[in-house]
């Protein structure tokens, strides 16, 4: 009899089918009933002879994937996240799951939190952090032990997590099996997962679980090489930086054992950092930066460095800018600002080292030049003395002196008084020479006063910035009246007197620590300064109408007078004076020309009628 045996079969790998073909062939043309049972019993063998060859063939099929992957692991030198997903990537080809997916352990917060996900269908898994002890992943994190559901919703074994359960629901997840990644700890959990109910073999559970273990491995090392590639850059980006801070060093003491200035300072730095560099004074005024700088930068720094505190150092961040004090023995020497460059890698450590260096260095050559300043100062407070009294017949020979010490008289110039508590006064005549000479100025002490002379065609500005600089280094409010611009040094002692009205007439109004020019006081400086100011508010006010009156021999001022006196009638003023009322418009029209348009406004009536109340009161005592 012709006949293949189940031998045969199972040697060539015969389909299942042609075993039952064969057995009911050969049961047809067997004999006896025990000839039956015997080929039964054979087939029965065959079948499950050849259900142990095709398992073994599996795991051969499966270790030969696991050696596979185990290779492609060893030799990936990826970064630890490229790792994270070639792992997952290779845990869904050996099991040929739907999905799977890897979670890190935080131990300290008791979380695994979710990183990477291959055969997801949603962003939902993103971002969550699975409690330990839920869910599936919770209970392998926790336990160190592999587990596997397969109907993760009715698995009355877990302990769910609304979070972890919304986003097995976003995916649609069923059948769910985690295994640890274990090192010397459990680092985290492996997963993998089908979108159908079914459990997983414990041939799959054995696989995913050796694999977990060459990946941890494969992990640990990526996070090895990951710390000694950022520790080797950083070593050699200090060893950068070093050399950088030395060569910074060495020009920096060049530039000050040459007695190079702050700009040439501003310059070097600014070649090494990049960007905009420059130094502003205490007024916010620059003094030296960056050649090529745009004003509109210099105008945005200047506000950065308004805002930091006068007298502070260190290196803060304002915004877009850095800025650091230039700070000699707590006296506040200006403020140095950086504009960075836009980079990728952003402003470092070595950076902001290379500012605090540049202010330091800025520093020393800006005390170096106020000393300098300081013995220039008693020279130039003894001539601000003799400018200050009047005597007209030495003023040639006080200019000569003047030019001969950088002071340029012709120039318009602010007369500042200051004034300050006694008990403050120890630092008044320093701290005024120290303004003074920044702003090519000169400066002296008369009767426990600071006297500036200060380049300036504002003396209200001049005057606001002098009180608020003096008063933020003195500790103490100080109280600025200022006169001017002046630009002959015979009128400087009018002005001084002025502005010593003014300064007195802030203190009577208990504006100690303010500032004000007679313009800015008005008819309360008259009332409230000294006796000289009558003759001043006067000119001030109607000067232009007064000398109208005496070059012209105009009426203009009697004109006034009566328009006044008449209650600012055009007609009552007309029959006073015997003219027609256009006559009266006419010449208050040419007093508004002189005036200004707002002459008559009601802000400026009043001191108009005290100012021709004061010039009637003067021509009566002189005739």
């Amino acid at each position: 009899m012709n006949r293949p045996s189940f031998l045969r079969l199972l040697v060539d790998g015969a389909p299942l089918p042609l075993y039952d073909e064969v057995l009911n062939r050969m049961v047809a043309e067997a004999a006896t009933s025990a000839e039956v049972a015997d080929l039964q019993a054979e087939h029965t063998l065959a079948l499950h002879l050849r259900d142990t060859l095709e398992k073994r063939h599996a795991r051969q099929e499966q270790q030969r994937a696991l050696v596979e992957c185990a290779k492609e692991l060893a030799e990936d030198r990826s970064d630890p996240d490229t790792i994270l997903t070639l792992i997952v990537s290779q845990a869904q080809r050996l099991l040929g799951c739907d999905m799977a997916y890897l979670s890190l352990n935080d131990n300290e917060q008791r979380v695994t939190c979710m990183r990477v996900m291959v055969g997801a269908t949603s962003s939902a898994w993103k971002d969550v952090r699975i409690p330990f002890g839920a869910g599936v992943g919770g209970r392998v994190a926790a336990t160190g032990t592999p587990f596997s559901t397969p109907d993760y919703f009715s698995d009355e074994r877990l302990s769910h997590d609304p979070d972890v359960d919304a986003s097995v629901r976003a995916e649609r997840q069923v059948s769910i099996v985690g295994v640890p990644l274990r090192t010397s700890t459990i680092i985290g959990v492996l997963f993998g997962a089908n979108r159908t109910p079914g459990p997983f073999s414990h041939d799959a559970i054995a696989l995913l679980g050796s694999f977990a273990d060459l990946a941890a491995s494969a992990i640990d090392r990526a996070r090895e090489r990951h710390e000694k590639d950022r520790a080797l850059t950083a070593l050699r980006q200090r060893t950068v930086d070093q050399e950088r801070a030395v060569a910074a060093h060495d020009q920096s003491m060049d530039i000050v054992l040459r007695g190079g200035g702050v700009q040439e300072v501003v310059t070097a730095v600014g070649d090494q950092l990049g960007g905009v560099l420059a130094i502003f004074d205490e007024f916010q005024t620059p003094v030296a930066w960056t050649p090529g700088a745009p004003p509109e930068a210099l105008q945005a720094m200047a506000v950065a460095a308004g805002g930091r505190p006068g007298g502070s150092s260190g290196v803060t961040r304002d915004g877009t800018y850095w800025a650091t004090g230039l700070v000699a023995g707590g006296e506040n020497l200006g403020t140095l600002v950086w504009a960075p460059p836009a980079s990728p890698g952003g402003v470092g450590d070595l950076d902001r080292r290379l500012l605090g260096r540049a202010a330091v260095v800025a520093s020393l050559l800006q005390l170096f030049g106020r000393n300098l300043a300081a013995a220039e100062a008693r020279v130039r407070g003894e001539l601000l003395d003799d400018l200050l009294t009047p005597n007209p017949r030495t003023y040639s020979s006080l200019a000569e002196r003047a030019l001969r010490i950088g002071y340029q008289p012709q120039k318009r110039h602010a007369v500042v008084v200051a004034h300050i508590r006694a008990e403050k006064r120890h630092s008044l005549a320093s701290v005024a020479s120290d303004l003074a000479a920044a702003r090519d100025g000169l400066s002296t002490v008369r009767d426990g006063l600071a006297v500036l002379v200060i380049p300036s065609d504002d003396p209200s500005l001049t005057g606001r910035q002098i009180s608020r600089s003096m008063t933020t280094r003195l500790r103490s409010p100080v109280t600025v009246g200022a006169a001017g611009p002046v630009d002959d040094p015979a009128d400087l002692p009018a002005a001084y007197a002025e502005a010593l009205a003014c300064a007195q007439a802030l203190l009577r109004l208990e504006r100690a620590g303010s500032a004000a020019t007679a313009d800015d006081l008005g008819y309360a400086g008259l009332l409230l300064g000294d006796g000289a100011s009558a003759t001043r508010f006067v000119m001030r006010t109607l000067g232009p109408v007064i000398q109208h009156d005496e070059q012209r021999s105009t009426v203009l001022m009697e004109t006034l007078d009566t328009y006044f006196a008449t209650g600012q009638s055009l007609v009552a003023s007309a029959k006073r004076l015997h003219i027609h009322p256009n006559t009266v418009t006419q010449r208050l029209d040419r007093v508004k020309r002189l005036l200004g348009k707002d002459w008559n406004s009601p802000d400026h009536t009043l001191e108009v009628q005290l100012a021709l109340r004061l010039h009637r009161l003067s021509r009566d005592l002189d005739d």
